[in-house]
């Protein structure tokens, strides 16, 4: 997605990506990918992800949402567009095609999943003798309230959450409902946590991937903290800080956190201080606060069980 041209994403939440954000993202289109588009009715399967992100000769970056090699040689771009697709959206979509068509040697079809509330969305565009189309998967039609009413209702009853039953909840953000999309995002966390849940961890870390990478898409800075913050007590928040952070660099980074904390400094204030993840800090600090007597080893061991 170009940068200069987002439509639903704050201006002060487009900063590069952290190595722990740019592998929940690679985690979140993986799992897109292989589960999400078939379930959206999208035609083939994938193989492999394609890069995002083309840079011209004149220096303008172009980065789109998610790209995926299908078994059929075509490479699937995907779109998400919460606000109505005008004429420059399709333009710019064209344009992604062609570059990605000149310099992977692929077929290019763009699919757009459009939560923006309009009953007729442009999906094509007039382009001389040619005509540009994408195809369109609409998600505002679905309703994210009777999605979280079903699966409380199910586990209400005694019931089990399969797979399945939890890819709606995965693409509720994008649905229409009365809760704001950050409780929705959080809602769905809290979920997968639950002991209902029947699936295996990777799936679970997967589907959390899935969430996380939508919040940074569409909420504002505030509302992301807060989801970064909920993350940390995720499965996926724990492989991440496990994966993320070797041994020495963990027991200096916790020496460095227990100083702050000394001085009276919030997770957030340390966080900006040490330019680290806010997700990783906050863990720490908690498990200094909650053992003020352990030193570094005994912090670093606490966090590691």
């Amino acid at each position: 997605m170009e940068q200069s041209n987002v439509s639903y994403k704050p201006r002060d939440v487009l900063d590069a990506p952290s190595q722990i954000e740019d592998k929940v993202l690679k985690t979140a289109a993986m799992f897109f990918g292989q589960e999400l588009l078939p379930y959206l009715g999208v035609k083939g399967r994938m193989t492999a992800i394609a890069p995002t992100e083309q840079v011209h000769l004149d220096v303008r970056r172009m980065e789109e949402d998610f790209n995926f090699i299908m078994e059929d040689g075509v490479l699937r771009h995907l779109e998400f567009e919460s606000d109505p697709i005008t004429e420059k959206d399709l333009r710019r979509f064209r344009e992604y095609e062609a570059f990605l068509s000149l310099t992977s040697g692929h077929q290019v079809i763009t699919t757009v999943l459009c939560s923006a509330d309009v009953r007729n969305p442009k999906t094509s565009l007039n382009c001389g003798i040619n005509v540009y189309r994408i195809e369109l998967v609409r998600i505002k039609d679905d309703d994210a309230d009777r999605v979280f009413n079903d699966l409380e209702m199910k586990m209400g009853q005694g019931g089990r959450l399969t797979r399945s039953d939890l890819f709606p909840l995965l693409l509720a953000p994008l649905m229409s409902g009365n809760m704001d999309i950050c409780g929705r995002i959080c809602r769905g966390m809290d979920i997968l946590r639950m002991a209902q849940v029947d699936a295996d961890k990777d799936d679970i870390r997967h589907m959390e991937a899935v969430l996380y990478a939508l919040a940074i898409k569409f909420l504002n800075k505030t509302d992301l903290a807060k989801v970064k913050e909920m993350m940390g007590m995720t499965l996926l928040g724990q492989m991440l800080m496990e994966d993320g952070l070797k041994k020495g660099e963990m027991i200096k980074l916790i020496s460095q956190v227990m100083k702050k904390t000394k001085k009276g400094l919030s997770p957030e204030e340390t966080a900006e201080v040490l330019e680290e993840d806010l997700t990783v800090i906050s863990r720490i600090y908690n498990a200094v606060k909650e053992h003020p007597d352990m030193d570094e080893d005994g912090i670093y061991r606490q966090l590691h069980n």
